[in-house]
């Protein structure tokens, strides 16, 4: 495909604790918090049985999509960078492969000095972890995201070993992206060394004001108890509006690739509060999920991917696959069925139709004396 499609991933839904017990614990704290949705037609799956994981891959190929992208971080009790994803191998082939987003916000080795053979040893420690499954090649190399770029102390130095240690240890080579909305000084792409950037995140990247705008007489109200703190405390933001301002001139941004998402809400990873929501106008608040809008914003994000990254970089970021925790799952579930699901697919379908289209489109170029006939012909017509 001239466009590809990389979901996030979450491979720690493994036997029946972790996050599907966080999913069955969860309560909403207020009102005004959308209910974590719990699964369908999947169930609370366990990847560590392979006819589970194959079922999940193959969902996610029915739907278009070419891949998953897994967290790897350093595991300080294992003393080494883990992703969880060894049970995804069996499922990946040339088709269907797996990238790779480096968590360094916990890792604090990064954060600070240390000593040339102690940042080798790390790094070749990192490279070690993506040798799982296939890989999603992104221009012939292995995709690694790195989700906070400003915490790396040595910004060019940390990518230049990386690559090295890459070349070392076999593979073939690094495509390295940044989580940032743009680099006007040209730092990241130019200075650093890394290849693209991509979209942050919503919480980690607010492209909008917030709807509702808090001030000292609502804390206040609050604080009396004649309101939920949730409207001093939280963050709402209007769905169409904070997905437009993601498109809106997106090659001034620079070499930015796009990151779609049906939905968002974090509270429960913020149960004191400070979670930010995004909301369905249409529906006045009461849904999460606005399932056209969604599809549009996904069916122009690869449409402009097609037309302005180089052909062998041409790929869109679906967030997420399965974020349950973050209601911005894709996979069936018991509140909305498989409605989202099959609006991806719709979404991709379309996107890949227009793209086909184009790309098989016969040569329309024309020599000017050419164009000015046709010009002539028109302007004749008009008279007629």
């Amino acid at each position: 495909m001239s466009v590809r499609v990389l979901a996030f991933f979450d491979p720690s839904y493994q036997g029946g604790n972790g996050p599907w017990q966080a999913l069955r614990d969860a309560r909403p704290p207020s009102r005004q918090h959308f209910a974590l949705d719990q699964p369908s037609t999947l169930g609370m799956y366990d990847l560590t049985d392979q006819t589970s994981a194959a079922k999940v891959a193959l969902f996610a190929k029915h739907a278009g999509v070419d891949g998953f992208v897994v967290d790897v971080q350093w595991d300080e009790g294992k003393k080494a960078y883990v992703t969880g994803a060894e049970t995804l191998a069996v499922v990946t082939d040339q088709t269907f492969g797996l990238a790779f987003q480096w968590r360094n916000g916990p890792d604090g080795f990064w954060q600070a000095p240390a000593s040339e053979p102690a940042r080798k040893a790390r790094a070749a420690a990192l490279i070690s972890a993506l040798k799982v499954g296939t890989p999603a090649l992104m221009d012939g190399r292995i995709l690694l995201v790195v989700k906070y770029p400003k915490l790396v102390l040595d910004s060019k130095g940390t990518i230049a070993l990386l690559r090295a240690e890459a070349a070392a240890a076999g593979l073939p080579g690094l495509y390295l992206i940044a989580c940032r909305a743009e680099d006007a000084e040209g730092k990241y792409l130019g200075k650093y060394g890394y290849d693209a950037l991509m979209d942050p995140g919503p919480a980690e990247w607010q492209s909008c004001p917030p709807s509702n705008n808090p001030s000292g007489l609502d804390y206040l109200e609050v604080m009396a108890g004649l309101r939920d703190s949730v409207d001093y405390m939280d963050r709402f933001f209007d769905y169409p509006l904070f997905a437009v301002a993601r498109m809106i001139n997106r090659e001034q941004r620079g070499k930015v690739l796009a990151r779609v998402f049906p939905g968002f809400f974090n509270w429960q990873k913020h149960p004191e509060g400070g979670a930010m929501h995004l909301v369905n106008r249409k529906s006045n608040g009461t849904q999460p999920v606005d399932r056209h809008l969604y599809g549009l914003f996904f069916e122009n994000a690869m449409l402009w991917t097609r037309g302005h990254l180089p052909k062998a970089e041409r790929v869109v970021f679906l967030d997420s696959w399965n974020g349950w925790l973050t209601g911005s799952q894709v996979e069936p579930s018991m509140l909305d069925g498989d409605l989202v699901y099959n609006a991806t697919r719709a979404a991709i379908d379309r996107a890949r139709y227009v793209i086909q289209s184009r790309d098989n489109a016969p040569d329309d170029s024309l020599d000017a004396a050419i164009k000015e006939r046709i010009a002539l012909l028109c302007e004749a017509a008009k008279n007629f």
